[in-house]
């Protein structure tokens, strides 16, 4: 049996995300500009170019939504499903807001987007280490612990339903 988790952004991500799409159109529109007044058009299309590859590769990387089956559980962008087996999980465990993820004062970004269509990439906090995020809503997100690689951050809508549901042994 297969159920899927949505992955809805919260307030905060879909305000930084409308912020960095207007800037990246006010850049390229600004470019555009420019070219017209009789600047150099390889500089601008270079430039434009960088801009809307950042923005869409952002668009791309982003959890839509997660899938948890017989087999392990699933995290679903637009390019890929990230699998992991059940086998690999050793727990999982609720983020509290005692114990933050996604924190100014207490998490790095080592390589990742923070904020734009979600908290994305390779991040390191005290007390976790390094790990993988696909956090939509840092408040509703939880770690998965797995037993080869680093544990992996992930958000649903209702992460209460989830939690249970991977207690239980999943859907086996």
């Amino acid at each position: 049996m297969k159920t899927i988790y949505e992955c809805s952004q919260s307030k905060s991500v879909k305000w930084i995300t409308a912020i960095f799409i207007l800037a990246m159109v006010l850049g390229v529109l600004t470019e555009m500009y420019y070219v017209s007044k009789g600047m150099d058009v390889t500089g601008a299309i270079i430039v434009s170019a960088t801009l809307i590859a950042v923005c869409l590769s952002c668009f791309l990387i982003f959890p839509m939504y997660i899938i948890a089956d017989d087999e392990g559980i699933g995290i679903r962008t637009l390019l890929r499903t990230i699998r992991i087996p059940y086998e690999n999980i050793d727990h999982i465990e609720r983020v509290s807001e005692d114990k933050p993820l996604l924190g100014a004062t207490n998490t790095i970004r080592l390589l990742g987007v923070g904020g734009v269509f979600g908290y994305i990439g390779w991040f390191r906090t005290k007390g976790i280490g390094t790990y993988r995020s696909y956090v939509t809503n840092a408040k509703k997100s939880f770690l998965i612990y797995r037993i080869k690689g680093m544990p992996i951050a992930i958000s649903v809508n209702e992460p209460d339903e989830f939690i249970p549901y991977y207690l239980k042994g999943g859907a086996k």
